[in-house]
């Protein structure tokens, strides 16, 4: 059959649009752009992609830590990727590229995987310099394992009691890792102290496994290890996808229900994790909005010696509370992390028992009975 030019003309039009919605649509650098290529080699020590491009080359090209690109690997495109060093200066849900202590970098983003094969390539371009970084927070120059620059020794331990609400006193407390090395982080030494000092009968090591558990208990003493020995521990092994993570997150509740506190919960430094499960709790618990922020922030200021009264404690609150409880109270876009615009989130009007109770048995999966028996552990009896 002899086709004729208008059937040609159709033919080729389907055959583009076919081709356009198959095809991932990423995004191309103009040439007056500043683009640094790098070929991904492995996985960082955040298991996101690294890179062989060394952090001098973006050095000598005049940028500086606080820098921002947009990421483009070889099937997605990121925005707004922070510079930074040692993964300090950001929070949960940034993009970054971060540089490794072998000098080259890594890209990621805290709370969720980037996806690039080894061999793949990836292109940074740079699009300017992050305003929130470059005011926020002063953690990026005043972290020490030295409790001498700190003004206690809990205040170095990050080890504080949960607060607020109906919460039962003595019952809930939050802290750095118990279950390190007290030769190479002095912080856990202290933790175990003022565990025994406050009677801490369960502990919940958030980013620990069992097996990692049972590799302390070799090697390490603390009243915590002597917890682990007794079986009063629960170790989900909880990454930093932990709202992905729900049945995380159910191990964890339910153990609380499971076992008498009081309870110290923490993962490694006691922040992001930990704020959340904290801040979870702390909603189910009847704590106000003011408490809730003031118990996420104090981590940060008892880490990285930040003053609650300088701006960068401001965007501390709106990095951690406002990011956590956007997503306990809008569980159907944890799928999206990548779509939402955190700089535009409004938190201000939830109503964070109703939500976080709606977390547990919608997001979550647990009975009402279930939560009912937790938040009655946790509260004193009216």
């Amino acid at each position: 059959m002899k086709l004729g030019n208008k059937e040609i003309l159709t033919i080729a039009v389907a055959a583009v649009v076919l081709s356009m919605a198959f095809t991932f649509i990423v995004y191309q650098p103009s040439e007056e752009e500043l683009v640094f290529t790098g070929e991904v080699t492995g996985l960082s020590s955040y298991n996101q992609p690294k890179l062989d491009l060394e952090a001098k080359e973006l050095f000598d090209a005049g940028l500086h830590l606080g820098s921002t690109f947009t990421v483009i690997t070889e099937t997605e495109t990121f925005e707004c990727a922070i510079l930074l060093k040692s993964y300090l200066g950001i929070f949960m849900f940034d993009i970054f590229v971060n540089i490794e202590t072998d000098g080259t970098v890594s890209i990621g983003c805290v709370g969720k995987l980037i996806d690039a094969e080894k061999g793949s390539t990836i292109k940074l371009v740079y699009t300017g310099v992050s305003e929130r970084y470059m005011n926020t927070p002063l953690y990026n120059e005043n972290y020490s394992n030295d409790v001498k620059d700190y003004p206690s020794e809990q205040i170095f331990a990050n080890f504080y009691e949960v607060t607020g609400g109906d919460i039962k006193p003595g019952i809930l407390y939050r802290s750095f890792s118990s279950l390190n090395s007290p030769d190479k982080q002095s912080r856990s030494f202290f933790v175990n102290v003022f565990a025994e000092e406050v009677g801490i009968e369960y502990l919940i090591a958030l980013s620990y496994s069992d097996a990692t558990v049972q590799d302390a208990i070799s090697k390490y003493d603390g009243y915590c290890i002597e917890l682990c020995k007794e079986g009063k521990f629960k170790a989900p092994s909880m990454g930093y996808l932990y709202f992905q993570q729900k049945e995380k997150d159910v191990e964890v509740l339910r153990a609380m229900i499971d076992n008498d506190g009081p309870y110290l919960v923490h993962c490694n430094i006691g922040r992001d994790r930990t704020g959340f499960m904290i801040l979870l709790l702390q909603s189910l618990c009847g704590c106000t909005a003011e408490e809730m922020m003031e118990c996420e922030a104090r981590a940060f200021c008892n880490l990285y010696n930040i003053d609650p009264s300088s701006k960068e404690y401001g965007a501390v609150v709106s990095c951690t509370y406002n990011r956590n409880m956007y997503l306990i109270s809008h569980y159907d876009e944890i799928g999206n992390i990548f779509e939402i615009d955190w700089n535009s989130i409004d938190v201000s009007g939830v109503d964070t028992y109703t939500a976080a109770y709606s977390f547990c048995t919608d997001y979550l999966g647990l009975e009402s009975s279930e939560v009912d028996r937790l938040i009655d552990k946790l509260t004193v009896s009216s």
